[in-house]
């Protein structure tokens, strides 16, 4: 693989997103991110403007040039989408609402907003989010032959909110394997991808598999680099669900008194405790490994596809990692 970010180093990286702040969003994701900033806010806008410039990245190649913003578009409203949920899941603690939410997409549920114990304006903001991301979707000239699988993976991605549901409430629960399993889906990437293909007329059905594999390998790395830049930030709210404390839990790098700690009454002095021994370990650099792993187990089924870059693809995500490990704290 060529790159310079993995062989287990973690080295000083430069954002090559540092610009991303002064972007502005597109006109059909701008009256959302107005109407959660009013509305919602538990988000700064800059996040919506980092996934706009970093969608350009990954990118099928097969997606129609003249469909390439409706394309980043939908993936910039499904990021918001996601992000609510799991907001409302891991920030507010919030199962009632998150239960309405989960029903938004689906036609045979009804989400209602004036449900008792539910914090209505997360749901109404929620179907009128929904209702511009898929009307963003559908502008897709293949969007009816790809719809089932990106309700597919939505679900996916729904179940890895109430695993980390599951995990704010029974702290205990999780395991690294288990994260892999799950956790992974967060990223949206399968659902990214869904939203390619529905952009690209040129793409062979036949190679679908292909790319799937692919793409299910490039959701990791996305969820790797997320892991490594947050888990800091996670631990300083109590949040002790990143893969990286997880593994250092399970390899004895820490304890499970240090996590209860901060999780019945986070102070400086549990987190700064925690931080420095995973620092001081091999466990981030366990993840860099895994992300080369994975990177290398992906791109053995690039040459094969012919109506899509699948290499591109890939190199994709070696700029989004440098932008991820760019944000990390400083030491």
């Amino acid at each position: 693989m060529e790159n310079d970010t993995g062989s287990g180093t973690l080295g000083v990286e430069t954002d090559p997103f540092a610009d991303a702040g002064t972007r502005s969003l597109s006109p059909r994701v701008k009256p959302l991110a107005d109407a959660y900033d009013e509305r919602i806010g538990d988000r700064d806008r800059s996040l919506w403007r980092w996934f706009t410039r970093s969608t350009a990245e990954f990118q099928l190649s097969c997606v129609d040039p003249e469909q390439a913003q409706v394309a980043r578009d939908a993936k910039v409203l499904a990021t918001m989408f996601i992000t609510v949920i799991d907001d409302v899941a891991e920030c507010h603690g919030d199962r009632e609402t998150v239960a309405e939410l989960l029903k938004v997409p689906f036609e045979h549920q009804r989400a209602d907003p004036t449900r008792a114990g539910v914090a209505g304006e997360y749901v109404e903001y929620q179907r009128e989010l929904w209702s511009a991301l898929l009307d963003a979707y559908s502008d897709g000239p293949r969007a009816e032959e790809f719809v089932e699988l990106l309700l597919f993976d939505i679900r996916q991605a729904f179940q890895a909110v109430e695993y980390s549901a599951l995990m704010a409430q029974y702290p205990t629960l999780a395991t690294e394997r288990e994260l892999w399993t799950y956790d992974a889906h967060n990223m949206m990437v399968c659902c990214f991808a869904d939203i390619d293909l529905a952009n690209a007329p040129s793409f062979d059905i036949d190679e679908l598999s292909l790319v799937r594999r692919v793409v299910f390998r490039t959701q990791r790395l996305a969820r790797i680099g997320n892991w490594i830049a947050t888990w800091e930030r996670e631990l300083a709210e109590g949040d002790c669900s990143s893969a990286v404390v997880v593994r250092a839990l399970e390899t004895g790098v820490i304890d499970a008194s240090q996590l209860r700690a901060i999780q019945e009454r986070s102070s400086e002095v549990s987190v700064d405790s925690v931080v420095a021994a995973i620092r001081e370990s091999s466990v981030e650099e366990h993840f860099v490994d895994r992300w080369d792993d994975e990177y290398a187990a992906a791109a053995t089924f690039a040459p094969a596809a012919d109506s899509v870059d699948l290499r591109t693809y890939l190199e994709g995500f070696e700029t989004i990692f440098r932008a991820q490990l760019a944000n990390r704290p400083s030491s």
